[in-house]
């Protein structure tokens, strides 16, 4: 069955009969993501919300009042998936989220024109593709690309884009002679029976069940985003069509805005700016290690100069380095102390590293106790804890458990 959708996929509005209401508990798919649900699917003489198919997701939108929160294809009905039900017999009207619809129309057909420029020019055909909710992209059956190819590719593109190229629908049989011109890609096996050729000008031809604009110009522009590797040897070209180059432009452009407040300087500065400031950075932490090397000795010598000598030493400095801690261990690990230090992650106050060391009577009272209240994560290993708390809420409580666990071995 052609739905009406799929007739024309401009309509946003159609009035048709419940013919079927089930309770289900098939899961919603959204993206890839999927989530429990509990409702109905309903299904209709005919609609114009797309069922997912051809690598299109599912449209949204309303049977009357009631949200449909999505369509799947079963044969040859259109399931609605709703939290309502409807009575069998009831007149609808239908109504559709357009700008869902529409987005997903200009990637749709986007993506044909980009795998039509990509196998008929360069001879590197789309194995397979997936709509996303920000991007999309196509798979190449090639482990990388040459940028000058795809910079090509995507003027190729645009410049039909221009031209406005009619993108019209041929409806065939299965044993139709005009088959021969297209490729089968994902096309759903309950779609045979009436075939669907989405063809693009004298440019492409190809079968599919999804939903696609009438001209190019309504894609307004496509934007490669870069090549990334793929499964098995192959690579995925990311891409925006439409809307969505618009959208990720407004996002860049309020970033840029973002940006150029806190940096205090003209937009084409930004890049020379902020290589300054790493570079100041990389002075400043340089200095600040060393400063945190003189102050590791100079407590080194503090307790081991310390008269009369201590039993142990508790340290947690929130902003002392990993480095800075070892080293405190690494000096006093021949004086024969328990140790305990720790120290703050820079943007997770409550989380950080802890290490425990020294005799092992001492660390087995201690180390399992201190780790519980901590949540510390880690093993001990020759006499020493060393790993990640993921709760420094109790730091104080375990530095009561160190004092009064020494104040009673006197």
């Amino acid at each position: 069955m052609v739905f009406k959708c799929q007739e024309d996929s401009f309509l946003k509005e159609f009035t048709s009969k419940v013919v079927k209401c089930e309770s289900t508990t098939e899961p919603v798919v959204e993206y890839g993501k999927s989530t429990k649900f509990q409702g109905y699917q309903i299904t209709v003489e005919n609609t114009i919300l797309f069922p997912a198919g051809g690598g299109q997701p599912h449209d949204l939108g309303w049977l009357n009042e009631v949200k449909v929160l999505q369509v799947l294809r079963k044969g040859e009905e259109a399931l609605h998936f709703t939290k309502e039900p409807i009575e069998v017999g009831t007149n609808v009207t239908l109504k559709i989220n357009w700008e869902r619809r529409f987005d997903h129309m200009q990637q749709h057909s986007g993506q044909h024109l980009l795998s039509a420029i990509l196998e008929k020019e360069h001879d590197l055909p789309t194995t397979s593709w997936w709509l996303g909710s920000d991007d999309s992209y196509i798979e190449i059956d090639i482990p990388s690309v040459d940028p000058k190819i795809l910079q090509n590719v995507e003027k190729r593109c645009n410049s039909l884009i221009q031209t406005a190229l009619p993108v019209k629908v041929k409806l065939c049989k299965a044993n139709d002679p005009n088959l021969d011109k297209a490729h089968l890609r994902g096309l759903p096996n309950d779609c045979m029976d009436t075939i669907r050729i989405i063809c693009i000008g004298d440019v492409d031809e190809n079968m599919c069940c999804g939903t696609h604009v009438s001209n190019l110009s309504q894609l307004q522009v496509i934007k490669l985003l870069g090549a990334e590797p793929g499964k098995k040897g192959k690579t995925n070209l990311r891409f925006l069509v439409g809307n969505r180059v618009i959208n990720i432009f407004q996002n860049m452009l309020d970033k840029e805005k973002a940006l150029t407040v806190i940096l205090k300087n003209d937009p084409t500065r930004h890049e020379e700016l902020i290589q300054k400031l790493q570079k100041n950075f990389k002075t400043v932490n340089k200095n600040l290690q060393n400063v945190l090397t003189e102050l590791a000795q100079y407590e080194i010598e503090r307790v081991i100069n310390n008269q009369p000598k201590p039993k142990y030493v508790f340290m947690f400095k929130k902003e002392a380095t990993p480095e800075f801690n070892r080293a405190i261990c690494k000096g006093l690990e021949k004086e024969g102390l328990f140790i305990f230090c720790a120290s703050e992650e820079p943007d997770k106050p409550k989380e950080g590293q802890i290490i425990i060391q020294g005799p092992e009577e001492h660390c087995n009272v201690l180390g399992a106790q201190i780790t519980e209240i901590l949540k510390g994560k880690g093993a001990f290993k020759h006499g020493k804890f060393q790993g990640k708390a993921s709760d420094l809420s109790g730091i104080n409580k375990c530095k009561k458990l160190i004092e009064d666990y020494f104040n009673d071995l006197n």
